[in-house]
């Protein structure tokens, strides 16, 4: 018993440092981003559709679960206006998106280094919503109709940057990301005559700030 007491000791010390050498990230971030890859065609004639650039915000909470391998769950809302173009003419109609998902950070340097490059990847859901006035005319609704909806929508997150220590707990974040979601259906509504055709790329260049602990 003696014998086991000790081991199960020197087992539980052994676990220890990492325990302590374990770190976590909690920060936010902010970026302007840009919207594209969606169309609207008929048998005659094709138009842009999709979101106009806006701004983001977020925020993210970081697991460095190894030397150069980390995760992240981070919640980002977009300004995000719907819009179709074509032949000169243009609708738009007041509309925002939030974006939940997590990452995969796999680091070209360890944990303890000053500066660490990282390359990301990850999976979530984007929420499309349509918050402007509905009228009763809309132009280019032979393509596609802006409505007041909401689509809920699978993300694959892409992207990468670098981190850089600028105090012991506080880290700089300077990053781009590229939102991958097919297209929302419910917010950009096709016409009868019409088809959307892509997904919607979304590439957002952010900066952030993150406390270590």
């Amino acid at each position: 018993m003696r014998r086991m007491t000790i081991l199960g000791l020197l087992m539980m010390l052994g676990w220890i440092p990492p325990c302590l050498a374990q770190q976590y990230e909690l920060g936010g971030l902010g970026g302007y981003g840009w919207q594209g890859g969606l169309s609207a065609k008929t048998d005659t004639a094709s138009a842009d559709t999709g979101f106009r650039p806006g701004a983001a915000i977020g925020i993210m909470f970081g697991d460095n679960l190894y030397s150069q391998i980390g995760g992240e769950v981070r919640y980002l809302f977009r300004w995000s206006d719907l819009k179709v173009e074509s032949g000169g003419q243009k609708a738009t109609f007041n509309g925002e998106s939030h974006i939940i998902h997590y990452d995969f950070l796999f680091h070209t340097r360890p944990t303890d280094s000053r500066t660490r490059p990282f390359f990301a990847t990850g999976l979530g859901v984007k929420i499309f919503k349509g918050t402007g006035r509905e009228r009763a005319f809309q132009p280019l609704s032979q393509f596609v109709l802006l409505t007041k909806a909401t689509d809920v929508l699978p993300v694959i997150s892409l992207g990468g940057g670098v981190k850089w220590s600028w105090r012991e707990n506080i880290r700089i974040r300077v990053e781009i990301r590229d939102y991958w979601s097919p297209s929302p259906q419910k917010v950009l509504v096709p016409n009868p005559s019409a088809r959307i055709t892509g997904w919607v790329h979304d590439i957002v260049p952010m900066v952030g700030i993150a406390y270590t602990f």
